[in-house]
């Protein structure tokens, strides 16, 4: 019987292929026979006008349609930006590969006027535009539904775009900016209906330079409105309550006009979703366990624990005529967070194992303010403007308890207790100024100066009971209250010169400032034992670096041959660096000069390059004096001064096609110094030292493999399967008990996907994920150092159901294989749905269930040195919510 179901679904998945195994092909040319490269080449159902396929015309004016239906009507149409459209009506055998006669496209006259139906799919110079009247959707429908029905795009589960192949960066909407780069906003909140045209475009900006590699550029999407509507008013609310006191509500407003766009956005929840998109499964489950994330937390998520997350903001667009433009976007945000974690570690010390518990509590609130602007004003065709200012404020208020305990297999060695509370306020500014004035065609400056300021206050307040079982005076307590104040500053100015006058040869002069200061300034108070509060100044680790770099360069950019382009160029760098180590008392400058040459060369899909650079000294970890006040660990001073050269070769090769695309990534980075870190442990009582230092080189690779097909079986059935595998290794120095170990990590991932969509009503998407790590050790033979591996598998699949008779079903599930234990292992099934009634007047009832199956835990191991740890993380329970969507669209026509 199963071989009979098997031999039934193969014989009706050949049918599907083989009524859709027609061709096409044929050359373009112009008036005066010339062929047309970039015409558009569009493939139409008579029946409906459906699009099934287009196609651009190569350089030769060639195109070449595959799998089209066969003993079927269908209407193939032609246009091109500089000529009048063509149409004729085709009718393929099966497994017929027509190839048509040449076809003439004739010039468009200055005086004619022509008054027809704008073509489905057309290149208007740089820009692919879809006319919508084309592309029917469901009423009610969102853009996202809208998107999934045109050829060459893709849209997966999580709401991510594709066009041929790469990443859509962002939507705009009338060309202006729709709550920054968080596009699902834009294509999963408005109206299909609104839209009359949908452009894909690489983003040049505003700029006047030449584009060298314009496979680099940033793909937008822009929405286009229909020109009936003089003013649209819509937006939705939402509000669910469910088990385990979760709810969630919020809403959106968006009122557009010809040259203003105002939206309102504000949402609440104790979901531990930070992004506003409703829908559930594809931002809060997935596939995983992970959400999806973005600008200024529109879109994303709390990574641990239980969070209460509330938001309310606005975004403003307006143009004045076509010179001037300014975007502001604000948002206040209150979150409120819980967190619970425990762990268990394993270590080698002089062959003795060591072994650790703990546990560790969180609670904080915090409030922060974010206003973002851009304002840009073009003075006249060869000149322009943009500022963009930035504010940030926030606050947060927590507390933590803990404990932990660590023993041998013989004996307890040491016990401890801790609670403390933070406070922190920040405010932020930085903005960034870019001017350029086309001189003459051939000749561009160009002025950017960007500066950030930070002004940094946090205060700690811990107390700590400790016990350590091997000292004369085992049981000991500490009060600690550390102030720190930190305030630091960047600024860089660049002018540049862009010459273009000689033909297949630019070349770029620049010069740059730099400077950078930062710094903590620390106040330490404390009390041992309760014999009073003092000022612990030999504590106090305040010291101010500060960093100016001077840089000219030069950069060109030749093209030889029409498919090979170099890049190629050297800058010279001083950097000069001022540190000043306030408690000892010590200061020192330092003055160096490098050239950093750096070269690119591309042919065709292929890419190379290697580049020097220079990184400033490593400063996080700077400690200027002896810190002893915990009783279980010692802090060394440590401090750098000299800066770290760093050089990366890149070799890349990416195919895009419709129906393929192709990816290799081979990076290989070279660092002639690092940050290591040393630790000495006592094996009778496991108390700490720890010190970082100046470590030697460092060389890290990757290797990166994407792979994705797109084929379709008739009209109704789409597919696609894709796979993203990569390669990697990273190093670093670690130094334990005098034993110097160079600690080399090698890792593996694999992701296989597959998808099914059915008249993109049921959309079906399997999913395998592997990884796998292993450290290596520099030592060899020695017992404190052991190498070790790790692998997790990750089996999944995502179900969605978009309305049939009004409803619709969301759902994903996922078999997860990690670690329970430093030892032990275990499944996790991990299964969400939401599931959704429409209603006549177009709201709609949700119902909700996440982790259906009560398993929602978070689990991380890994390998740090000679230790081995395990954490476990709680974060939300399952819980079901009830909940309804309300629609709203308001429009005024034009009289």
């Amino acid at each position: 019987m199963k071989l009979y179901l098997l031999a039934l679904l193969c014989l009706c998945f050949n049918d599907a292929f083989s009524q859709h195994s027609g061709g096409l092909s044929g050359t373009v040319v112009d008036q005066q026979n010339k062929p047309l490269e970039k015409a558009t080449v569009s493939i139409l159902m008579q029946q409906d006008s459906a699009v099934l396929s287009y196609s651009l015309t190569n350089e030769k004016g060639e195109f070449n349609l595959v799998k089209l239906p066969t003993n079927k009507k269908l209407i193939l149409y032609i246009s091109h930006v500089n000529s009048n459209n063509h149409h004729q009506d085709i009718l393929l055998g099966a497994e017929e590969k027509k190839q048509l006669d040449t076809i003439k496209l004739g010039g468009k006259l200055l005086d004619e006027v022509v008054i027809s139906i704008a073509p489905p799919v057309r290149m208007n110079k740089d820009t692919l535009e879809y006319n919508t009247d084309f592309f029917k959707t469901r009423p009610n429908a969102n853009a996202e539904e809208l998107l999934k029905q045109l050829p060459g795009l893709q849209i997966n589960m999580d709401g991510t775009i594709y066009y041929q192949g790469k990443e859509v960066s962002q939507v705009k909407v009338n060309g202006k900016d729709f709550f920054a780069s968080d596009l699902r906003i834009a294509t999963r909140n408005l109206d299909a209906s609104l839209i009359k045209t949908v452009q894909v475009y690489r983003d040049k900006g505003e700029s006047k330079k030449i584009v060298e590699d314009e496979e680099k550029l940033p793909i937008t999407i822009n929405l286009k409105f229909k020109k009936d509507f003089l003013k649209a008013s819509f937006g939705k609310l939402y509000g669910s309550a469910g088990t385990r006191d979760r709810y969630e509500a919020g809403g959106l407003f968006n009122t557009f006009r010809d040259t203003l766009q105002l939206s309102f956005i504000g949402f609440g929840n104790n979901i531990n979703r930070e992004s506003f998109d409703y829908n559930e499964l594809n931002q809060h489950g997935g596939l995983g366990r992970s959400e999806n994330y973005g600008f200024n937390d529109f879109g994303g998520r709390n990574y641990n624990g239980k969070a209460n997350d509330m938001a309310v903001g606005f975004n403003l667009n307006n143009d004045w005529g076509k010179k001037s433009k300014l975007n502001v976007m604000y948002m206040l945000k209150y979150k409120k967070e819980e967190g619970q974690n425990t762990g268990t570690q394993t270590a080698l010390f002089d062959n003795v194992e060591q072994f650790n518990e703990n546990e560790y509590n969180t609670y904080s609130n915090s409030l922060s303010h974010n206003i973002n602007t851009l304002f840009r004003h073009r003075i006249d065709t060869t000149a322009y403007f943009e500022f963009t200012p930035k504010i940030s404020l926030k606050n947060n208020d927590g507390n933590s308890d803990s404990w932990m305990r660590t023993y041998t297999k013989n004996k307890a060695l040491n016990n401890s207790i801790n609670n403390n509370n933070t406070n922190r306020s920040n405010i932020n500014y930085d903005h960034g100024f870019y001017i350029e004035k086309q001189l003459h065609k051939n000749h561009i400056i160009s002025i950017r100066n960007n500066i950030n300021i930070s002004n940094d206050k946090e205060e700690e307040k811990g107390n700590q009971w400790t016990q350590i079982f091997q000292n004369p005076n085992p049981r000991s307590s500490l009060f600690e209250n550390k102030i720190k104040k930190e305030k630091s500053t960047g600024t860089n100015t660049f002018l540049g010169y862009n010459n273009k006058s000689i033909e297949k040869l630019n070349f770029d002069f620049y010069i740059s400032f730099n400077t950078s200061e930062n710094g903590p300034q620390q106040n330490v108070f404390y009390d041992r034992d309760s014999t009073g509060t003092i000022h612990g100044e030999q504590f106090e680790n305040s010291y101010r670096f500060k960093s100016e770099e001077y840089v000219s360069g030069i950069k060109f950019f030749w093209k030889p041959l029409k498919k090979i382009t170099v890049n190629f160029g050297t800058a010279y760098a001083i950097k000069d660096n001022h540190f000043n180590l306030f408690k000892i008392n010590e200061r020192r400058s330092t003055s160096n000069g490098y050239w950093l040459p750096n070269i690119n060369i591309r042919f065709q899909d292929f890419d190379l390059s290697w580049s020097k650079d220079l990184e400033s000294p490593a400063t996080s970890r700077t400690q200027t004096v002896i810190d002893t006040l915990n009783p279980l660990m010692t802090r060394l001073p440590s401090f750098f001064y000299e800066n770290i050269l760093r050089q990366n070769a890149r070799f890349s090769f990416n195919k895009y096609a419709q129906k393929y695309q192709v990816g290799i990534h081979i990076n290989v980075n070279y660092k002639d110094k690092s940050e290591g870190y040393k630790s000495w442990r006592e094996v009778s009582n496991g108390h700490y030292t720890i010190q970082s230092f100046q470590a030697g080189s460092t060389s890290n690779q990757s290797l990166y493999l994407y792979g994705r097909y797109n084929f379709k079986s008739g009209n109704d059935w789409v597919f696609y399967i894709s796979q993203n595998s990569s390669l990697y290794t990273y190093q670093q120095y670690a130094s334990i008990n005098n034993v110097d170990n160079k600690l080399t990590n090698l890792g593996i991932n694999l992701n296989q996907e597959f998808s099914i969509n059915w008249k993109n009503l049921i959309g079906f998407t399997p999913k395998y994920t592997y990884n796998w790590s292993k450290s290596m050790n520099s030592v060899k033979n020695n017992p404190d150092f052991i190498e070790s591996a790790y692998k997790t598998h990750q089996i999944g699949a995502g179900l969605n159901i978009n309305p049939i008779k009004g409803f619709s079903l969301e759902t994903s599930y996922s078999l997860e294989n990690r670690a329970s234990g430093l030892n032990e292992r275990e499944n996790y099934h991990i299964l969400n749905s939401s599931f959704y009634y429409t209603l006549k007047n177009n709201s709609q009832i949700k119902l909700t269930g996440f982790d259906i199956l009560n398993q929602n835990r978070q689990n991380y191991w890994g390998i740090n040195g000679n230790t081995t740890y395990f954490q476990n993380t709680v974060t939300l329970r399952q819980y079901f919510l009830l909940g309804y969507i309300y629609k709203f669209k308001v429009t005024k026509l034009k009289n």
